[in-house]
């Protein structure tokens, strides 16, 4: 395949949308309009703009990590998921969504969160999934459950910073409410699921939710 200084020419899209990013943040803009093509030439064509491309080529190296060879190696499906191509502060992180369902098993979806979040919403039902977020070079996980109020809690290190009490396990269950009754609550807590390390599958337990 040909290549365009070690990045394949199937890469080049993402390394732009990349840049166009970094090239935002750098300078405190945000465009809340979509770019035509040619308006945004004006701006990538300059030879200043090389910059960015070259600080987004070394984070999309970085996006190529253990992890997500891992995740080719399990054999597990990858979806690719459609970029909208519009600016966002929120939901603009790179992910891979390990998904682990019911009904479809286990696959991972790649994209920008928010697109994966919509679509993962509208296709599936009965999962629960990890967002590994990548953003400027730096990664963090969140865990999420396909009812929206079904929480999973992860647990918490250092006494110190525990927000839940005792929370020293994974914790799947619903979120107590302080404007709820202290039976209710408490009922809460009897149902919900405790694992030292959470399962690869969908397991007969999650269906009590």
């Amino acid at each position: 395949m040909e290549k365009e200084r070690g990045i394949t020419i199937t890469n080049v899209d993402e390394v732009e949308a990349i840049a166009w990013q970094i090239f935002q943040t750098k300078l405190g803009l945000t465009f809340k309009s979509s770019f035509t093509l040619d308006d945004r030439k004006k701006i990538t064509d300059k030879p200043e703009y090389e910059y960015y491309r070259e600080e987004a080529k070394k984070i999309y190296e970085k996006r190529q990590t253990k992890k997500q060879k891992a995740v080719l190696n399990k054999k597990y499906p990858v979806i690719d998921v459609p970029s909208s191509g519009k600016s966002r502060w929120i939901g603009g992180a790179y992910t891979l969504c390990f998904v682990y369902s019911k009904y479809k098993g286990n696959f991972v979806l790649r994209g920008y969160m928010k697109e994966v979040e919509d679509y993962l919403k509208k296709n599936y039902t009965h999962y629960f999934c990890n967002f590994s977020l990548w953003s400027n070079g730096f990664n963090r996980d969140i865990w999420r459950f396909w009812k929206d109020d079904i929480y999973i809690f992860e647990p918490e290190r250092h006494r110190r910073t525990r927000i839940i009490p005792n929370n020293k396990k994974y914790q799947v269950r619903k979120y107590s409410c302080s404007y709820e009754s202290e039976e209710e609550n408490k009922k809460r807590k009897e149902d919900a699921l405790y694992f030292k390390r959470l399962p690869k599958k969908w397991i007969p337990e999650f269906d009590r939710f």
